[in-house]
Protein backbone atom coordinates (compact mmCIF):
# COMPACT_ATOMS: atom_id res chain seq x y z
CA UNK A 1 0.00 0.00 0.00
CA UNK A 2 1.29 3.49 -0.59
CA UNK A 3 2.47 5.76 1.99
CA UNK A 4 0.31 9.00 1.75
CA UNK A 5 1.85 12.08 3.14
CA UNK A 6 -0.41 15.07 3.69
CA UNK A 7 0.20 18.44 2.45
CA UNK A 8 0.47 20.05 5.57
CA UNK A 9 3.19 17.31 6.85
CA UNK A 10 4.96 18.38 3.23
CA UNK A 11 4.34 22.24 3.25
CA UNK A 12 5.96 22.04 7.05
CA UNK A 13 8.57 19.40 6.64
CA UNK A 14 10.15 22.07 3.99
CA UNK A 15 9.54 24.98 5.36
CA UNK A 16 11.35 23.31 8.96
CA UNK A 17 14.18 22.25 6.76
CA UNK A 18 14.50 25.86 4.98
CA UNK A 19 14.59 26.92 7.91
CA UNK A 20 16.90 24.73 9.74
CA UNK A 21 19.52 25.38 6.83
CA UNK A 22 19.05 28.94 7.31
CA UNK A 23 19.38 28.73 11.12
CA UNK A 24 22.90 26.67 10.26
CA UNK A 25 23.69 29.34 8.72
CA UNK A 26 23.27 31.96 10.94
CA UNK A 27 24.54 30.12 13.59
CA UNK A 28 27.90 30.27 11.57
CA UNK A 29 27.75 33.33 10.62
CA UNK A 30 26.75 34.54 14.39
CA UNK A 31 29.36 32.07 15.69
CA UNK A 32 32.20 33.77 13.79
CA UNK A 33 30.92 37.09 14.82
CA UNK A 34 30.99 35.96 17.84
CA UNK A 35 34.52 34.66 18.36
CA UNK A 36 35.90 37.92 16.52
CA UNK A 37 34.05 40.39 18.53
CA UNK A 38 35.73 38.20 21.59
CA UNK A 39 38.55 38.31 20.26
CA UNK A 40 38.77 41.63 19.95
CA UNK A 41 37.74 42.16 23.30
CA UNK A 42 40.58 40.06 24.92
CA UNK A 43 43.21 42.12 22.17
CA UNK A 44 41.88 45.18 23.92
CA UNK A 45 42.31 43.86 27.36
CA UNK A 46 45.83 42.56 26.44
CA UNK A 47 46.26 46.16 25.21
CA UNK A 48 45.09 47.61 28.27
CA UNK A 49 47.18 45.44 30.36
CA UNK A 50 50.56 46.17 27.89
CA UNK A 51 49.91 49.92 28.88
CA UNK A 52 50.12 49.39 32.42
CA UNK A 53 53.20 47.42 31.94
CA UNK A 54 54.66 49.78 29.40
CA UNK A 55 54.19 53.08 31.56
CA UNK A 56 55.42 50.97 34.80
CA UNK A 57 58.55 49.87 32.91
CA UNK A 58 58.88 53.33 32.09
CA UNK A 59 58.49 55.03 35.62
CA UNK A 60 60.79 51.70 36.70
CA UNK A 61 63.62 52.67 34.50
CA UNK A 62 64.04 56.13 35.51
CA UNK A 63 64.05 55.02 38.99
CA UNK A 64 66.42 52.45 38.27
CA UNK A 65 64.05 50.04 40.31
CA UNK A 66 63.35 46.93 38.26
CA UNK A 67 62.16 44.61 41.22
CA UNK A 68 59.22 46.55 41.87
CA UNK A 69 58.22 46.11 38.27
CA UNK A 70 59.07 42.45 38.17
CA UNK A 71 56.87 41.76 41.26
CA UNK A 72 54.17 43.98 39.31
CA UNK A 73 54.27 41.98 36.59
CA UNK A 74 54.28 38.69 38.47
CA UNK A 75 50.87 39.57 39.85
CA UNK A 76 49.54 40.31 36.88
CA UNK A 77 50.14 36.94 34.90
CA UNK A 78 48.90 35.27 38.40
CA UNK A 79 45.56 36.49 36.62
CA UNK A 80 43.55 33.24 35.25
CA UNK A 81 44.16 33.69 31.85
CA UNK A 82 47.19 35.13 31.59
CA UNK A 83 49.32 32.19 30.11
CA UNK A 84 52.98 34.35 30.57
CA UNK A 85 54.51 37.56 29.89
CA UNK A 86 57.85 38.97 29.05
CA UNK A 87 60.12 41.48 28.59
CA UNK A 88 62.30 41.22 25.32
CA UNK A 89 65.20 43.72 24.72
CA UNK A 90 65.68 45.31 21.26
CA UNK A 91 68.59 42.83 20.75
CA UNK A 92 66.30 39.69 21.07
CA UNK A 93 67.16 38.76 24.95
CA UNK A 94 64.60 37.92 27.34
CA UNK A 95 65.27 40.51 30.00
CA UNK A 96 62.19 38.96 32.25
CA UNK A 97 59.13 36.21 32.59
CA UNK A 98 57.12 34.44 34.66
CA UNK A 99 58.16 31.41 33.31
CA UNK A 100 61.85 31.69 34.67
CA UNK A 101 63.34 28.92 32.27
CA UNK A 102 62.46 32.10 29.51
CA UNK A 103 64.69 34.55 31.26
CA UNK A 104 68.28 35.43 29.33
CA UNK A 105 67.13 32.97 26.04
CA UNK A 106 67.45 35.06 22.78
CA UNK A 107 64.41 35.33 20.12
CA UNK A 108 65.86 35.66 16.68
CA UNK A 109 64.19 38.10 14.55
CA UNK A 110 62.14 36.07 12.33
CA UNK A 111 60.34 34.80 15.41
CA UNK A 112 56.34 36.08 15.67
CA UNK A 113 57.10 38.22 18.80
CA UNK A 114 60.05 40.04 16.14
CA UNK A 115 58.28 40.13 12.74
CA UNK A 116 56.57 43.36 13.96
CA UNK A 117 59.65 45.56 14.29
CA UNK A 118 61.63 43.58 11.32
CA UNK A 119 60.64 43.08 8.14
CA UNK A 120 60.32 39.68 7.30
CA UNK A 121 61.65 39.57 3.70
CA UNK A 122 64.57 41.80 5.28
CA UNK A 123 65.38 41.63 9.08
CA UNK A 124 67.83 44.55 9.40
CA UNK A 125 64.91 46.63 8.07
CA UNK A 126 62.96 48.14 11.16
CA UNK A 127 58.82 48.20 10.20
CA UNK A 128 57.07 51.28 11.52
CA UNK A 129 54.43 48.99 13.58
CA UNK A 130 53.90 49.58 17.34
CA UNK A 131 52.02 46.36 18.31
CA UNK A 132 50.52 43.09 16.97
CA UNK A 133 48.75 40.56 17.76
CA UNK A 134 48.50 36.75 17.16
CA UNK A 135 46.90 33.34 17.44
CA UNK A 136 49.01 31.02 18.47
CA UNK A 137 48.11 26.89 18.98
CA UNK A 138 49.89 24.77 21.12
CA UNK A 139 48.69 21.18 21.95
CA UNK A 140 45.17 21.91 20.41
CA UNK A 141 44.30 24.88 23.23
CA UNK A 142 44.72 28.60 21.87
CA UNK A 143 46.38 31.63 23.14
CA UNK A 144 46.41 34.93 21.83
CA UNK A 145 49.94 36.34 21.57
CA UNK A 146 49.97 40.53 22.17
CA UNK A 147 53.49 42.45 21.83
CA UNK A 148 53.98 45.57 21.87
CA UNK A 149 56.55 47.71 21.42
CA UNK A 150 58.49 49.89 23.89
CA UNK A 151 58.93 53.04 22.66
CA UNK A 152 62.27 55.42 23.29
CA UNK A 153 60.77 58.24 24.95
CA UNK A 154 63.23 62.12 25.62
CA UNK A 155 63.29 61.08 29.70
CA UNK A 156 64.60 57.92 28.66
CA UNK A 157 68.03 59.56 26.69
CA UNK A 158 67.79 63.04 28.56
CA UNK A 159 67.91 61.60 32.26
CA UNK A 160 70.89 62.23 33.97
CA UNK A 161 70.76 58.02 34.36
CA UNK A 162 70.23 57.62 30.60
CA UNK A 163 71.78 54.46 29.08
CA UNK A 164 69.63 55.02 25.40
CA UNK A 165 71.19 56.33 22.64
CA UNK A 166 68.79 59.63 21.19
CA UNK A 167 68.51 57.95 17.58
CA UNK A 168 67.18 54.59 18.90
CA UNK A 169 63.65 53.83 17.84
CA UNK A 170 62.38 50.80 20.19
CA UNK A 171 63.98 50.22 23.34
CA UNK A 172 62.38 46.50 23.52
CA UNK A 173 59.58 44.22 23.47
CA UNK A 174 56.43 43.57 26.11
CA UNK A 175 55.10 39.89 24.58
CA UNK A 176 51.83 39.10 26.72
CA UNK A 177 50.40 35.79 25.76
CA UNK A 178 46.25 34.99 26.77
CA UNK A 179 44.52 32.14 27.26
CA UNK A 180 41.65 31.66 24.38
CA UNK A 181 40.40 28.98 26.58
CA UNK A 182 37.38 30.60 27.85
CA UNK A 183 36.59 32.46 24.84
CA UNK A 184 35.71 28.83 23.07
CA UNK A 185 34.35 27.61 26.24
CA UNK A 186 32.11 30.61 26.24
CA UNK A 187 31.38 30.21 22.18
CA UNK A 188 30.46 26.41 22.80
CA UNK A 189 28.35 27.43 25.59
CA UNK A 190 26.86 30.14 23.29
CA UNK A 191 26.73 27.33 20.43
CA UNK A 192 24.66 25.26 22.81
CA UNK A 193 22.29 28.11 24.23
CA UNK A 194 22.08 29.33 20.06
CA UNK A 195 21.23 25.43 19.18
CA UNK A 196 18.58 25.10 21.97
CA UNK A 197 17.24 28.46 21.40
CA UNK A 198 16.85 27.43 17.48
CA UNK A 199 15.13 24.29 18.25
CA UNK A 200 12.67 25.73 20.98
CA UNK A 201 11.96 28.22 18.10
CA UNK A 202 11.84 25.44 14.93
CA UNK A 203 8.98 23.76 17.01
CA UNK A 204 7.30 26.68 17.81
CA UNK A 205 7.45 27.68 14.50
CA UNK A 206 6.41 24.26 13.13
CA UNK A 207 3.50 24.37 15.22
CA UNK A 208 2.58 27.54 14.32
CA UNK A 209 3.15 26.73 10.62
CA UNK A 210 0.89 23.64 11.19
CA UNK A 211 -1.89 25.71 12.77
CA UNK A 212 -2.07 28.40 9.73
CA UNK A 213 -2.29 25.56 7.16
CA UNK A 214 -4.91 23.41 9.23
CA UNK A 215 -7.06 26.65 9.00
CA UNK A 216 -5.93 28.50 6.39
CA UNK A 217 -5.33 25.80 3.26
CA UNK A 218 -6.02 22.17 5.08
CA UNK A 219 -9.56 22.72 6.17
CA UNK A 220 -10.54 24.51 2.30
CA UNK A 221 -9.05 21.97 0.51
CA UNK A 222 -10.83 18.68 2.53
CA UNK A 223 -13.90 20.44 1.92
CA UNK A 224 -12.93 20.87 -1.54
CA UNK A 225 -12.50 16.96 -1.45
CA UNK A 226 -15.28 16.62 -0.29
CA UNK A 227 -17.73 18.27 -2.58
CA UNK A 228 -15.61 16.28 -5.56
CA UNK A 229 -16.38 13.49 -3.72
CA UNK A 230 -20.29 14.50 -3.29
CA UNK A 231 -20.39 15.12 -7.21
CA UNK A 232 -18.73 12.50 -8.53
CA UNK A 233 -21.58 10.12 -6.30
CA UNK A 234 -24.37 12.58 -8.31
CA UNK A 235 -25.26 14.99 -5.78
CA UNK A 236 -24.96 18.15 -7.84
CA UNK A 237 -26.87 19.91 -5.10
CA UNK A 238 -23.86 19.92 -2.71
CA UNK A 239 -22.04 23.64 -2.60
CA UNK A 240 -18.31 24.72 -0.96
CA UNK A 241 -18.60 27.00 1.90
CA UNK A 242 -16.57 30.08 0.97
CA UNK A 243 -14.43 31.27 4.22
CA UNK A 244 -12.09 33.40 2.90
CA UNK A 245 -11.18 35.86 0.16
CA UNK A 246 -8.11 34.81 -0.72
CA UNK A 247 -6.75 32.40 -3.81
CA UNK A 248 -8.94 29.07 -2.30
CA UNK A 249 -11.38 31.21 -1.57
CA UNK A 250 -11.88 32.20 -5.55
CA UNK A 251 -11.07 28.26 -5.94
CA UNK A 252 -14.22 27.20 -4.11
CA UNK A 253 -16.34 30.11 -6.04
CA UNK A 254 -15.29 28.75 -9.09
CA UNK A 255 -15.76 24.88 -8.25
CA UNK A 256 -19.51 26.39 -6.79
CA UNK A 257 -20.39 27.84 -10.81
CA UNK A 258 -18.84 24.43 -12.19
CA UNK A 259 -21.01 22.55 -10.21
CA UNK A 260 -24.31 24.90 -10.90
CA UNK A 261 -23.20 24.68 -14.14
CA UNK A 262 -23.29 20.65 -13.99
CA UNK A 263 -26.57 20.94 -12.34
CA UNK A 264 -27.93 22.31 -15.09
CA UNK A 265 -26.30 20.20 -17.94
CA UNK A 266 -27.40 17.54 -16.23
CA UNK A 267 -31.67 19.00 -15.68
CA UNK A 268 -31.16 19.62 -19.34
CA UNK A 269 -29.72 16.06 -20.44
CA UNK A 270 -32.53 14.51 -18.29
CA UNK A 271 -35.08 16.87 -19.80
CA UNK A 272 -33.82 15.45 -23.51
CA UNK A 273 -33.42 12.21 -22.34
CA UNK A 274 -37.04 12.14 -21.02
CA UNK A 275 -38.27 14.20 -24.71
CA UNK A 276 -36.44 11.48 -26.62
CA UNK A 277 -37.60 8.86 -24.88
CA UNK A 278 -41.20 10.34 -25.31
CA UNK A 279 -40.46 10.84 -29.06
CA UNK A 280 -39.29 7.46 -29.41
CA UNK A 281 -42.09 6.09 -27.52
CA UNK A 282 -44.72 8.09 -29.44
CA UNK A 283 -42.72 7.03 -33.06
CA UNK A 284 -43.02 3.28 -32.06
CA UNK A 285 -46.59 3.63 -31.53
CA UNK A 286 -47.46 5.29 -34.41
CA UNK A 287 -44.98 3.14 -36.13
CA UNK A 288 -47.19 0.15 -34.75
CA UNK A 289 -50.60 1.77 -35.73
CA UNK A 290 -48.83 2.16 -39.00
CA UNK A 291 -48.08 -1.39 -39.31
CA UNK A 292 -51.60 -2.34 -37.87
CA UNK A 293 -53.42 -0.30 -40.41
CA UNK A 294 -51.26 -1.98 -43.65
CA UNK A 295 -51.96 -5.24 -41.59
CA UNK A 296 -55.60 -4.06 -41.88
CA UNK A 297 -55.47 -3.08 -45.57
CA UNK A 298 -53.99 -6.41 -46.60
CA UNK A 299 -56.54 -7.83 -44.85
CA UNK A 300 -59.40 -6.06 -45.97
CA UNK A 301 -57.83 -6.06 -49.88
CA UNK A 302 -57.65 -10.05 -49.05
CA UNK A 303 -61.17 -10.74 -47.70
CA UNK A 304 -62.79 -8.13 -50.38
CA UNK A 305 -61.59 -9.79 -53.05
CA UNK A 306 -62.86 -13.26 -51.33
CA UNK A 307 -65.86 -11.64 -50.45
CA UNK A 308 -66.97 -10.29 -53.64
CA UNK A 309 -66.31 -14.12 -55.25
CA UNK A 310 -68.53 -15.57 -52.20
CA UNK A 311 -71.74 -12.96 -52.75
CA UNK A 312 -71.67 -12.89 -56.16
CA UNK A 313 -72.16 -16.91 -56.02
CA UNK A 314 -74.95 -16.99 -53.84
CA UNK A 315 -76.73 -13.94 -55.00
CA UNK A 316 -78.71 -15.50 -57.52
CA UNK A 317 -79.46 -19.03 -55.46
CA UNK A 318 -80.61 -16.80 -52.84
CA UNK A 319 -82.94 -14.53 -54.83
CA UNK A 320 -84.52 -18.01 -56.52
CA UNK A 321 -85.12 -19.50 -52.39
CA UNK A 322 -86.60 -15.86 -51.61
CA UNK A 323 -88.76 -16.17 -54.69
CA UNK A 324 -90.13 -19.96 -54.56
CA UNK A 325 -90.35 -19.20 -50.74
CA UNK A 326 -92.35 -16.04 -51.09
CA UNK A 327 -94.71 -17.67 -53.90
CA UNK A 328 -95.43 -20.56 -51.38
CA UNK A 329 -96.05 -18.13 -48.80
CA UNK A 330 -99.06 -16.70 -50.79
CA UNK A 331 -100.29 -19.89 -52.41
CA UNK A 332 -103.62 -20.83 -50.60
CA UNK A 333 -103.31 -24.21 -51.30
CA UNK A 334 -100.52 -23.88 -48.24
CA UNK A 335 -101.21 -26.19 -45.39
CA UNK A 336 -101.54 -23.54 -42.50
CA UNK A 337 -99.29 -25.47 -40.35
CA UNK A 338 -96.76 -24.70 -42.77
CA UNK A 339 -97.20 -21.30 -42.91
CA UNK A 340 -94.44 -20.10 -39.72
CA UNK A 341 -91.88 -22.46 -41.57
CA UNK A 342 -91.91 -20.73 -44.69
CA UNK A 343 -92.21 -17.00 -43.48
CA UNK A 344 -88.83 -18.19 -41.24
CA UNK A 345 -87.51 -19.60 -44.71
CA UNK A 346 -88.14 -16.06 -46.06
CA UNK A 347 -86.91 -13.97 -43.01
CA UNK A 348 -83.78 -16.04 -43.06
CA UNK A 349 -83.10 -15.19 -46.79
CA UNK A 350 -83.85 -11.94 -46.37
CA UNK A 351 -80.79 -11.35 -43.94
CA UNK A 352 -78.84 -13.47 -45.42
CA UNK A 353 -79.61 -11.04 -48.60
CA UNK A 354 -78.65 -8.63 -46.56
CA UNK A 355 -75.22 -10.43 -45.45
CA UNK A 356 -74.61 -10.73 -49.27
CA UNK A 357 -75.25 -6.86 -49.79
CA UNK A 358 -72.87 -6.19 -46.77
CA UNK A 359 -70.20 -8.06 -48.58
CA UNK A 360 -71.00 -6.83 -52.00
CA UNK A 361 -70.17 -3.07 -50.34
CA UNK A 362 -67.28 -4.09 -47.99
CA UNK A 363 -65.55 -5.64 -51.63
CA UNK A 364 -66.69 -2.71 -53.58
CA UNK A 365 -63.78 0.03 -53.68
CA UNK A 366 -65.71 2.71 -55.48
CA UNK A 367 -63.92 6.31 -55.16
CA UNK A 368 -65.70 8.66 -52.55
CA UNK A 369 -67.40 11.42 -54.61
CA UNK A 370 -65.60 14.21 -52.14
CA UNK A 371 -67.15 17.77 -51.66
CA UNK A 372 -67.05 20.27 -49.05
CA UNK A 373 -69.25 20.38 -46.00
CA UNK A 374 -69.16 20.80 -42.17
CA UNK A 375 -69.19 18.05 -39.94
CA UNK A 376 -71.69 19.88 -38.19
CA UNK A 377 -74.41 18.83 -40.41
CA UNK A 378 -73.49 15.57 -41.19
CA UNK A 379 -73.51 14.62 -37.42
CA UNK A 380 -76.75 16.70 -36.82
CA UNK A 381 -78.40 14.37 -39.21
CA UNK A 382 -77.32 11.32 -37.63
CA UNK A 383 -78.43 12.60 -34.33
CA UNK A 384 -81.70 13.28 -35.29
CA UNK A 385 -82.23 9.76 -37.06
CA UNK A 386 -81.18 7.75 -34.61
CA UNK A 387 -82.92 10.25 -31.71
CA UNK A 388 -85.92 8.54 -33.07
CA UNK A 389 -85.22 4.93 -32.31
CA UNK A 390 -86.19 2.65 -29.43
CA UNK A 391 -82.56 1.82 -28.58
CA UNK A 392 -81.92 5.67 -27.98
CA UNK A 393 -84.94 6.53 -25.71
CA UNK A 394 -83.58 6.17 -22.35
CA UNK A 395 -79.87 7.35 -23.70
CA UNK A 396 -78.97 11.76 -23.55
CA UNK A 397 -77.29 12.61 -26.24
CA UNK A 398 -75.27 15.86 -25.69
CA UNK A 399 -73.04 17.92 -28.68
CA UNK A 400 -70.14 19.48 -28.15
CA UNK A 401 -68.98 21.50 -30.89
CA UNK A 402 -66.10 23.37 -31.04
CA UNK A 403 -66.36 27.01 -32.18
CA UNK A 404 -64.69 28.15 -35.77
CA UNK A 405 -64.27 24.96 -36.36
CA UNK A 406 -63.59 24.52 -40.42
CA UNK A 407 -65.02 22.25 -43.21
CA UNK A 408 -63.74 19.54 -44.46
CA UNK A 409 -63.36 17.62 -47.97
CA UNK A 410 -65.55 14.29 -47.83
CA UNK A 411 -67.89 11.71 -49.30
CA UNK A 412 -71.42 12.89 -47.77
CA UNK A 413 -72.85 9.88 -47.94
CA UNK A 414 -70.12 7.76 -47.06
CA UNK A 415 -69.18 9.30 -43.92
CA UNK A 416 -72.23 9.50 -42.72
CA UNK A 417 -72.98 5.66 -43.35
CA UNK A 418 -69.82 5.26 -40.62
CA UNK A 419 -71.41 7.98 -38.07
CA UNK A 420 -74.30 6.13 -38.36
CA UNK A 421 -72.45 3.00 -37.67
CA UNK A 422 -70.91 4.08 -34.87
CA UNK A 423 -74.09 5.69 -33.15
CA UNK A 424 -75.66 2.70 -33.12
CA UNK A 425 -72.93 0.65 -31.89
CA UNK A 426 -73.06 2.83 -29.18
CA UNK A 427 -76.72 2.73 -28.24
CA UNK A 428 -76.37 -1.36 -28.15
CA UNK A 429 -73.44 -0.97 -25.71
CA UNK A 430 -75.89 1.09 -23.15
CA UNK A 431 -79.55 -1.23 -23.32
CA UNK A 432 -80.07 0.20 -19.84
CA UNK A 433 -79.35 3.85 -21.30
CA UNK A 434 -77.10 6.44 -20.36
CA UNK A 435 -75.17 9.31 -21.76
CA UNK A 436 -73.49 10.08 -25.08
CA UNK A 437 -71.57 12.55 -25.99
CA UNK A 438 -70.60 13.90 -29.33
CA UNK A 439 -67.32 16.46 -29.42
CA UNK A 440 -65.62 18.33 -32.74
CA UNK A 441 -62.35 20.08 -32.57
CA UNK A 442 -59.35 20.55 -34.45
CA UNK A 443 -56.26 18.86 -34.40
CA UNK A 444 -52.92 20.38 -33.30
CA UNK A 445 -51.55 20.34 -36.14
CA UNK A 446 -54.60 22.57 -37.87
CA UNK A 447 -54.75 19.70 -40.33
CA UNK A 448 -57.87 17.56 -39.31
CA UNK A 449 -61.46 18.11 -38.29
CA UNK A 450 -62.24 15.62 -35.24
CA UNK A 451 -65.50 14.18 -34.05
CA UNK A 452 -65.20 12.12 -30.68
CA UNK A 453 -68.22 9.97 -30.14
CA UNK A 454 -67.76 8.59 -26.37
CA UNK A 455 -70.29 6.61 -24.45
CA UNK A 456 -70.29 5.17 -21.06
CA UNK A 457 -71.56 1.95 -21.63
CA UNK A 458 -69.92 -1.64 -21.05
CA UNK A 459 -67.01 -1.14 -22.96
CA UNK A 460 -64.67 -3.37 -24.86
CA UNK A 461 -61.88 -5.52 -23.15
CA UNK A 462 -58.44 -4.79 -23.63
CA UNK A 463 -58.04 -7.79 -25.81
CA UNK A 464 -60.66 -7.19 -28.39
CA UNK A 465 -59.36 -3.46 -29.41
CA UNK A 466 -56.67 -4.92 -31.66
CA UNK A 467 -59.22 -6.70 -33.48
CA UNK A 468 -61.77 -4.40 -33.71
CA UNK A 469 -61.16 -3.17 -37.20
CA UNK A 470 -60.95 -6.80 -38.42
CA UNK A 471 -63.63 -8.25 -40.75
CA UNK A 472 -66.54 -10.52 -39.12
CA UNK A 473 -65.52 -9.70 -36.03
CA UNK A 474 -67.57 -9.38 -33.62
CA UNK A 475 -69.10 -9.58 -29.91
CA UNK A 476 -73.14 -9.67 -31.01
CA UNK A 477 -74.77 -13.04 -31.54
CA UNK A 478 -76.66 -11.31 -34.27
CA UNK A 479 -74.03 -9.09 -35.76
CA UNK A 480 -71.87 -9.87 -38.85
CA UNK A 481 -68.71 -7.92 -37.85
CA UNK A 482 -68.58 -5.88 -41.19
CA UNK A 483 -69.97 -2.72 -39.71
CA UNK A 484 -66.75 -1.28 -38.00
CA UNK A 485 -64.43 -2.93 -41.47
CA UNK A 486 -66.96 -1.30 -43.65
CA UNK A 487 -65.75 2.14 -41.63
CA UNK A 488 -62.88 1.98 -41.39
CA UNK A 489 -61.93 1.40 -45.13
CA UNK A 490 -64.46 4.51 -46.00
CA UNK A 491 -62.65 6.93 -43.25
CA UNK A 492 -59.13 5.34 -45.14
CA UNK A 493 -60.55 6.24 -48.41
CA UNK A 494 -62.11 9.75 -47.71
CA UNK A 495 -57.99 10.61 -46.02
CA UNK A 496 -58.86 10.26 -42.71
CA UNK A 497 -58.14 8.08 -39.47
CA UNK A 498 -60.13 6.34 -36.81
CA UNK A 499 -59.05 4.86 -33.47
CA UNK A 500 -60.92 3.60 -30.17
CA UNK A 501 -60.05 4.03 -26.88
CA UNK A 502 -61.92 1.74 -24.37
CA UNK A 503 -62.33 0.86 -20.29
CA UNK A 504 -64.39 -1.80 -19.14
CA UNK A 505 -67.44 -0.51 -17.51
CA UNK A 506 -66.29 2.77 -18.10
CA UNK A 507 -67.45 3.31 -22.11
CA UNK A 508 -65.68 3.70 -25.54
CA UNK A 509 -64.68 6.57 -27.20
CA UNK A 510 -64.24 6.36 -31.08
CA UNK A 511 -62.07 9.15 -32.49
CA UNK A 512 -62.80 10.28 -36.51
CA UNK A 513 -60.15 12.33 -37.53
CA UNK A 514 -61.04 14.12 -41.20
CA UNK A 515 -59.03 16.06 -42.95
CA UNK A 516 -59.54 19.77 -43.83
CA UNK A 517 -60.76 21.51 -47.34
CA UNK A 518 -57.89 23.49 -48.81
Amino acid sequence: MKMRISLIAKITLATLLILLVFMGLLDSINLRTFRKLMIEYAVSNADEIADVINQSTYDAMLKNDKTSLYHMIERISASKNIEHIRLINKKGLVVYSNIKEEIGSVIGKHADECIMCHNSANPEELSPATNQSRIITRTGKESLGFTKAIQNQEACFTASCHFHNKNDTILGLLDISVSLETLRQKSREYRLVFVILTCMLLMLFGMLVIFLIYYLVDIPVRALVRHSELVASGNLESRVPVTSGDELGELSEAVNDMTESLGRADKELKVWADSLENKVEERSREIMRMEEQLRRSEKLASLGTLAAGVAHEINNPLTGILLYASIINSDKRLDQALLPDVERVITETQRCAGIVKNLLEFSRESSPEKEVITLRAILDEVVTFVSKLPDFKDIVIRKNYGADIRQILVDPRQIRQVFMNLVINAGHAMPQGGDFEISTYLSPDNKYVCASLKDNGCGIPEENLARIFDPFFTTRSDGTGLGLSISYGIIQNNGGTIEVKSTIGEGTTFIVMLPVSG
